[in-house]
């Protein structure tokens, strides 16, 4: 939105702030040193519910990450994890894993909490402890996930956004989504609206442009043309276009089940008013 000029377009100046831990936008946002901005889901949920002046106003897209396996690995399923060794590399309590846990244990019959020994590190990290046969499985970040399937190193197990859309009828909610306080969004709708027909048009934008993806992948240090292709493939269609009714009503049956799944250790109670249309453009 920034690079392309398409803030601009809208009326808009932004202040980008880079933060090392996405999941702390949250406490930044409820303590107004961000006005909006992106969000895990789950961790919005969370934060609604221990009473900070927290809404999801659209989503981005929905998983793009993937857990692997050793080639020769007898793991063949979710099932086969108990009692065997998972890196995660946000840690249990990211959004990413939450999404997991669920696909987990509502398809697969498993709990990831009680039932497999969690390895927390950094992607880069849990690709080398694969390697050296250290973890069973990992779950790796968007952009490894992307290297390491382009690269056929390991067996993709799963495929965070593809198990759900297959038990879901076909659409996945929004892992990542645009977030802002209630009391910036109140004393400011014209600007929530019009960061959203940015949101929008941006999405329009890149899907009309594929060369996009090639800049993209260059900020993120993807050089391969192969791993370009494949981030382009796997990422489009998690887009998330508009936030209708349809889209709404999966993020409400998601976050049921993360609090019907996993419960109280992350999503103590589901949020009645989290999510929000009155803003769309």
């Amino acid at each position: 939105m920034q690079r392309h000029g398409i803030l601009k377009q809208f009326g808009l100046q932004s202040e980008k702030l880079e933060l090392l831990s996405p999941a702390n936008l949250h406490l930044m946002v409820a303590e107004r040193q961000v006005d909006i901005g992106f969000a895990g889901f789950t961790t919005m949920a969370t934060a609604r519910s221990e009473g900070k002046d927290l809404i999801v106003v659209h989503g981005v897209f929905s998983p793009v990450n993937m857990v692997f396996v050793a080639k020769d690995s007898p793991i063949r399923s979710l099932r086969d994890l108990k009692g065997r060794k998972l890196g995660v590399f946000g840690g249990p309590g990211s959004t990413t894993f939450v999404f997991l846990a669920v696909l987990a244990k509502k398809w697969n019959g498993i709990d990831l909490f009680r039932e497999v020994e969690l390895v927390s590190a950094p992607a880069t990290a849990l690709i080398e402890l694969l390697d050296r046969g250290e973890v069973d499985a990992a779950l790796l970040g968007t952009t490894e996930s992307i290297r390491m399937f382009a690269q056929q190193r390991y067996r993709v197990l799963l495929d965070l956004s593809d198990e759900y859309k297959a038990h879901q009828g076909g659409r996945a909610p929004a892992h990542v989504t645009v977030a802002t306080s209630e009391q910036f969004a109140r004393a400011n709708p014209d600007i929530v609206r019009d960061y959203l027909k940015a949101y929008e048009a941006t999405v329009a934008y890149i899907r009309v442009h594929p060369e996009v993806w090639g800049e993209y992948a260059k900020s993120i240090n993807v050089e391969d043309a192969e791993e370009i292709r494949l981030l382009q493939e796997k990422m489009l269609p998690n887009i998330v276009d508009s936030w209708d009714d349809d889209q709404i009503a999966v993020q409400k049956d998601y976050l049921n089940l993360v609090h019907e799944i996993v419960g109280d250790s992350v999503l103590k109670a589901v949020p009645n008013d989290l999510i929000r249309n009155e803003y769309n453009p």
